[in-house]
């Protein structure tokens, strides 16, 4: 596949001088720049902190709160005051 991209004079320069550095052409460096671009945005994961994380024992469980809500209502827009 072929497109057109447009980039501004700064960043050509950079490119262009990249080319000169490292002896690539310019669509190998933009292909590999796209292609590292689209894999990082395109295979989210969690961090490895979320799947390390212990949790506080002294802290009670969040079930144990349960009791202290309120019975489930038939329709929660009813006004009992009505």
């Amino acid at each position: 596949m072929s497109f057109h991209v447009y980039v501004e004079p700064d960043l050509e320069r950079k490119i262009e001088d990249l080319c000169k550095k490292t002896g690539r052409k310019r669509n190998a460096i933009v292909r590999e720049a796209l292609k590292e671009f689209v894999e990082k945005h395109s295979t989210q994961t969690w961090p490895d902190a979320v799947f390390d994380f212990k949790p506080n024992s002294k802290l009670a469980r969040f079930e144990s709160f349960r009791g202290d809500l309120l019975p489930e209502r038939d329709n929660i827009f009813a006004d009992e005051n009505l």
